[in-house]
């Protein structure tokens, strides 16, 4: 399980590199030309739908991921679920 938790904080930690960050400015700069466009072609639309789909995606996964890291930090064994239970 370690490894596994291990590639999800390297997946966050590449996904908020200088690189990503560069490559999504210039994502939202594209965007950015093609929304101003007075009148754009189908495929110019389609372009900007689909990157802000992705990009609300790739962030609704983020959060997910830093959740799920997070769960995994705070997990108490079974059993010691169980002696809280009969505790209370």
């Amino acid at each position: 399980m370690a490894q596994h938790k291990t590639s999800v904080i390297r997946f966050l930690n590449e996904l908020n590199s200088r690189e990503v960050k560069s490559a999504f400015e210039f994502l939202s700069t594209i965007l950015e030309g093609l929304e101003d466009k007075p009148d754009p072609d189908r495929i110019e639309i389609e372009i900007v739908d689909s990157a802000y789909q992705a990009i609300e995606k790739l962030s609704v996964l983020e959060s997910m991921l830093r959740k799920y890291v997070n769960d995994e930090n705070n997990k108490t064994l079974p059993g010691n679920k169980l002696f809280d239970l009969y505790e209370r």
